[in-house]
């Protein structure tokens, strides 16, 4: 099993799409950093355990996401955000997500709880 938690990182909820402009492909600055800390966190995790390399397997997820404050916030485009996040570090791909129980909170700041686990036939 893969678990991480990020603390007081704000967890980004704008559509991940990519924009075009001046001839190239990118995505929005707030979202390629939250990918980066959340990319950071998991290689720190992932290197931490004996001999663990990326699943090829279909996978299961249990996300749980804090807000700091009733705004609106769409869980879906976090979990979008979230899901590339970890593709080549947790699993190969996002498209081996076969379940995702996910879960959006409110308290006093930011916290993302991961856990991830290779799904029963």
């Amino acid at each position: 099993m893969f678990e991480v938690q990020l603390d007081g990182v704000p967890v980004i909820s704008k559509k991940n799409r990519l924009r075009f402009g001046k001839g190239r492909t990118y995505k929005d600055k707030v979202v390629a950093d939250f990918e980066a800390e959340l990319s950071k966190a998991a290689a720190e995790v992932v290197a931490q355990l004996p001999d663990f390399s990326a699943w090829t397997c279909p996978v299961k997820m249990v996300v749980v996401v804090q807000v700091p404050d009733k705004r609106r916030r769409d869980l879906q485009n976090m979990l979008d955000t979230i899901c590339d996040s970890l593709n080549n570090l947790v699993y190969d791909d996002d498209v081996q997500i076969v379940s995702i129980d996910a879960t959006k909170t409110f308290g006093k700041s930011w916290s993302l709880y991961i856990s991830v686990e290779p799904a029963e036939n």
